[in-house]
């Protein structure tokens, strides 16, 4: 179970993904823009207009700019390394969704971050954009990586060629899918499922994690639903 953006009250903040994580998650979900001096910070969107009291474009903002912001409960935008300190401290899977494709510069922080932090073993990059995916496959092959995909079919061995995973959209995880996905070494992630309907359709098709807003909801239906022994991280 992995909490998709740590939770929709607090999305991308610490305060989201500690409220996750204490109720149950394996791991958190978030996304990363870059600032206009270079640093990774916490953002689905590329302004701060919809998630934060201030306005613009996170490109057009210093970092010290960006974390003097405040979301309408009062939570600092975080930036990459705090998130990452965060996850590795507890040894949860991260799940970092990039944006944009990383220039040369932010590819190198991004790497940095990841490795100062000691998040590496516990980090999957994703990206909807194969460009960041093969970016990163690149410079850190050791990482875990993978392509976020949805609305079209994807084979496994089209998707092995971004990484380790496949994020996939929970509408073309079916049964026949995910066990090509699965013969081509992959691990199936899909997203989002908030419901009892979509969390049963998801553990039909026998993928390996589900990105939830609904952290606590699915754990209590995952109590009798799922099988208690499959315990290995995502």
């Amino acid at each position: 179970m992995i909490g998709h953006r740590g939770t929709p009250e607090d999305e991308n903040t610490l305060r989201g993904l500690r409220d996750a994580a204490g109720a149950g998650a394996s791991g958190v979900e978030f996304d990363v823009w870059w600032t206009r001096d270079g640093v990774p910070v916490l953002s689905h969107d590329p302004t701060v207009d919809r998630t934060t009291t201030g306005h613009g474009p996170i490109a057009a903002m210093t970092a010290s700019q960006v974390r003097a912001l405040r979301t309408e409960r009062g939570e600092p935008v975080p930036t990459l390394k705090d998130a990452l300190s965060f996850t590795a401290g507890r040894r949860l899977t991260a799940m970092v969704e990039l944006k944009p494709t990383p220039t040369p510069a932010q590819l190198d922080s991004l790497l940095s971050v990841i490795r100062s932090t000691g998040a590496a073993p516990y980090v999957v990059v994703h990206s909807f954009n194969a460009d960041a995916v093969e970016a990163v496959r690149r410079a850190a092959p050791e990482l875990r990586t993978a392509l976020t995909h949805e609305k079209t079919r994807i084979s496994g061995a089209q998707a092995a060629r971004y990484g380790t995973s496949l994020n996939v959209s929970r509408y073309l995880a079916t049964p026949s899918a995910v066990r090509d996905w699965h013969s081509a070494g992959l691990k199936v992630y899909v997203w989002t499922a908030n419901q009892p309907q979509a969390w049963k359709k998801a553990k039909a098709a026998g993928v390996d994690a589900v990105l939830t807003d609904r952290v606590e909801p699915y754990r209590k239906w995952a109590r009798t639903a799922c099988d208690p022994a499959v315990t290995a991280a995502p």
